[in-house]
């Protein structure tokens, strides 16, 4: 039985719908065309394996080709693929014009690098990547699927925090160091965000956006409590290579209290939740933190973001950050009784903390969200 049909039964059960509606339904359901995230990928895949054989196949005998020739075939190629990815927007070919949007995305970057041979334009890869997100944006607002978007705006974000450590106008800013970027880099996603969802929209770019704040936001935790421990580290110990995070934090802070899609008490917990995170970055200023300490912070912030989503109806992310805050607890578990977990009847009890953990974790994930909208409301 599949979920929607399990899904339909319990709400007939339920007296939500009645039999004649959840059949009605299943035949909708049904006949819909099946959108599979395994067979994008595959196919995904495959568009990058000839993208890369082309390429080989081209580099054999690149240095044979004329200038003038590499040009014409990169723009000719660049035109005919574009062509055909109109097509496909026109026709409503859903994959068909995913595939071929990302063909085109990824050939403009490989037009850039040509571009940048030929003439030896020199530069650094991230200006390269930075060029190429400004103009293929447009292509990240078209997509209707998820991949592009995703992977438009993982180079923006990584061309951006590699601009913050390398470009010199960047480097007084940062100093070089990666906690200090590692917390302006989730914030600013944020800030993308916003803008994105007031200008375009709940576009795919705004998707993607969100998707990055929270992997950026675990990566600087995680970076967070690697470094509060390097106390040598440049700019780990240096207030003023946190401006910009706190400047982007305050802007974000400030968005939220004048705006009037948010209750009191989100305002509250976006702020709780902002103090706790840029605390995480600040410990080794305050005192020589443990890893006790650090993993605290940690906890604290990823379970105010739960509730924030919470009391935002996001219930997607609220379990999936209580699902990190249950692995940091573990983590926690074995960092304080690694000498115990280390024999046998150590691993015995861990084994069992573990199951019951996941047990109780599958049981009560649904009743624990909607206790946390109901009490952050």
């Amino acid at each position: 039985m599949s979920r929607l049909q399990k899904q339909l039964r319990e709400w007939v059960e339920q007296g939500f719908i009645t039999s004649e509606q959840s059949q009605r339904i299943y035949d909708h359901e049904s006949t819909r065309p099946v959108s599979s995230w395994f067979l994008s990928g595959l196919l995904s895949l495959g568009a990058i394996v000839i993208g890369i054989g082309v390429i080989s196949l081209i580099a054999n005998n690149w240095s044979q080709i004329p200038d003038s020739v590499k040009l014409l075939g990169d723009f000719a190629l660049l035109a005919i693929l574009a062509f055909f990815t109109f097509l496909s927007w026109q026709a409503k070919r859903d994959l068909q014009f995913e595939i071929l949007l990302l063909l085109f995305i990824l050939l403009c970057l490989a037009s850039i690098g040509l571009i940048s041979q030929i003439y030896h334009t020199g530069g650094k890869p991230y200006e390269a990547l930075l060029l190429w997100s400004i103009i293929t944006s447009g292509a990240a607002l078209a997509a209707r699927g998820k991949l592009v978007p995703f992977l438009w705006t993982g180079a923006l974000l990584d061309s951006l925090a590699w601009a913050a450590f390398e470009a010199p106008a960047m480097q007084a800013i940062f100093g070089r160091a990666p906690p200090a970027i590692l917390m302006a880099l989730p914030l600013l996603c944020v800030l993308l965000t916003v803008a994105c969802r007031r200008f375009a929209g709940d576009s795919g770019p705004v998707q993607a956006f969100r998707s990055w704040t929270m992997i950026s936001g675990l990566l600087a935790l995680l970076g967070a409590e690697l470094f509060s421990h390097s106390w040598n580290f440049p700019g780990t110990m240096s207030l003023h290579t946190y401006i910009p995070g706190y400047i982007l934090a305050s802007v974000a802070i400030a968005i939220t209290w004048v705006s009037k899609e948010y209750q009191r008490v989100q305002k509250m917990l976006l702020t709780l939740t902002a103090g706790v995170f840029l605390l995480t970055f600040h410990l080794p200023l305050i005192s020589k933190p443990s890893g006790i300490t650090s993993a605290v912070a940690t906890i604290m912030t990823l379970g105010l973001t739960a509730f924030l989503m919470a009391s935002l109806n996001e219930r997607r992310l609220f379990q999936q950050l209580l699902f990190f805050v249950g692995l940091r607890f573990l983590v926690l578990y074995f960092q304080a009784f690694g000498g115990l977990a280390r024999t046998g009847f150590g691993l015995i009890i861990s084994g069992t903390f573990v199951i019951a953990l996941t047990v109780l974790w599958n049981k009560s994930r649904t009743a624990l969200s909607i206790w946390a909208e109901r009490i952050v409301k």
